[in-house]
């Protein structure tokens, strides 16, 4: 953080930040004066509720709609192929920093029912269609995908397994 004020901060910003995050994406990203979701860390011994969510940016989307539906609203993110991945029905995502629930996935298209407190206390109520968004996957879901990496590139060549090694796999 550079300069703090009762309403305002101002930081710096790397360049894998602006190229990876919604403060680089032009007319579509996230502008001067703009809203944003802070929160604090999760602190050691306290209740734990939701999801893992580290601030670590994996992608961008691009906001596809905001639709009101009774006292909520039906908020939808085109997800970039390459993030579709990690996304599951009815399991976490990270948008703009808020951790949501995916209610519907359809056509690359991550669908979120958003309560009226969210919409009240976030920035998601000044999202327009086209807006750049910052999207973060669930961890948990990184690291599995990660261990299978892994796991499968151990036996790529399964000529150069020995039977101590199979037996370290599960074998």
């Amino acid at each position: 953080m550079v300069a703090l004020d009762n309403e305002r901060f101002s930081a710096d910003l790397s360049g894998e930040t602006t190229r990876r995050t919604s403060f680089g994406a032009g007319d579509a990203g996230l502008r001067v004066g703009a809203r944003i979701n802070l929160e604090q860390p999760l602190t050691a011994g306290k209740e734990f509720g939701g999801h893992f969510v580290l601030g670590h940016v994996d992608g961008i989307g691009r906001v596809a709609h905001l639709r009101p539906e009774g006292d909520s609203w039906w908020y939808g993110v085109r997800v970039p192929e390459e993030f579709s991945r990690y996304i599951v029905p009815k399991g976490s995502i990270t948008i703009d920093g808020v951790s949501l629930t995916v209610a519907r996935w359809s056509r690359s298209i991550a669908e979120i029912a958003v309560i009226p407190y969210t919409y009240e206390h976030t920035n998601l109520r000044d999202r327009k269609p086209g807006d750049a968004v910052n999207l973060e996957g669930d961890i948990l879901g990184k690291y599995i995908e990660r261990h299978l990496e892994a796991r499968e590139a151990a036996f790529e060549s399964p000529s150069s397994r020995t039977l101590a090694q199979l037996r370290e796999q599960g074998f």
